[in-house]
């Protein structure tokens, strides 16, 4: 509502998709009743309420253009995710956030590019002798090389250790009394230029990590957050994980948020058939909506992002 002076009579006018209207113009008494009944009815008052619309659309038209939205309340935010903001100041996001105690460590290697071979037939025997014994607990689920979007030469191997915390702790002293392991893990240094290792917890609203089969490509998008925006990004991507589902049931792989290494950093890992399947299956999220809305509210959280494609090695569990 704007207020503008002349001489000394205050003029009252009302903006529009036309133009100003003024305080002794009939659309300004429809408006002020507008508001009048915005006010006094319920509301559960819908028929009156829609018949009030129509009328307005009718009798203004088409000075006016009224616009109805849903907005979406706390309480929905809370639905999606299963806990409020206000509980974000006082449990952790591995609580909150996770669907269940298991943690993900991701180990990236960097070989040194004439070693590309024995860094393969290498790393098959030591995940042969890791899964030879049962008190080393975490399992390999995927291992990929990078195809665009990263340094060349580089693996990425991802395992779970399904009871967390103790399965790591036991892996850890397991592997201190196995000199198989140990001597074997050793000879393959030479190999590696540089070895990066994550932990990590999975989204309790994405898929948990599966075997592929087929020649499938994988995109891994990594985002670093701006801290303190966990809550909104989690609340943001509860929903858009429905949209990128709802093209295909099999295109999520993995969600994970970092626990130890990078803090604030998001991994989504996205399942393709090919790489014009990912261009498909990216367009076609378009057609919903609501994932502007949640693209446009995600966007100001990051401070980084990167994908890389990555394609995955032969003694990999998931294809």
């Amino acid at each position: 509502m704007l207020v503008h002076t002349h001489t000394q009579v205050p003029l009252v006018c009302f903006t529009t998709c036309s133009g100003p209207v003024c305080w002794n113009s009939p659309i300004f008494f429809c408006l002020i009743h507008f508001c009048f009944c915005l006010f006094w009815f319920r509301p559960s008052d819908h028929q009156t309420m829609s018949i009030l619309i129509g009328n307005m659309k009718t009798f203004m038209k088409p000075s006016l253009t009224v616009v109805t939205r849903s907005l979406i309340t706390t309480s929905n935010n809370k639905a999606w995710l299963g806990f409020s903001k206000d509980q974000e100041k006082t449990s952790s996001h591995s609580m909150l956030l996770s669907k269940d105690q298991s943690v993900y460590e991701i180990v990236t290697d960097t070989v040194i590019p004439s070693q590309w071979d024995s860094y393969l037939q290498h790393k098959k025997k030591l995940v042969e002798c890791a899964a030879s014994n049962q008190q080393l607990k975490g399992k390999l689920m995927a291992s990929w090389t990078i195809v665009t979007g990263d340094t060349a030469f580089k693996a990425v191997h991802l395992y779970k250790y399904e009871q967390g915390w103790t399965d790591i702790d036991t892996t850890r002293a397991a592997i201190k009394q196995d000199s198989d392991y140990q001597a074997l893990y050793t000879a393959g240094l030479p190999v590696i230029r540089e070895q990066f290792t994550e932990l990590s917890k999975a989204f309790s609203f994405w898929p948990s990590p599966d075997q592929r089969e087929g020649g499938n490509v994988y995109d891994i998008r990594s985002y670093s957050l701006r801290p303190g925006s966990m809550y909104d990004w989690s609340m943001n991507w509860s929903r858009g994980i429905q949209y990128r589902s709802a093209v295909r049931q099999d295109v999520p792989y993995a969600g994970l948020f970092t626990q130890l290494g990078q803090l604030h950093t998001i991994y989504h890992i996205w399942c393709y058939k090919s790489m014009a399947d990912r261009k498909a299956c990216r367009e076609a999220t378009w057609h919903y909506p609501e994932w502007n809305d949640v693209v446009a509210n995600t966007v100001p959280l990051v401070k980084t992002m990167k994908t890389r494609i990555l394609e995955p090695l032969d003694f990999s569990p998931t294809q």
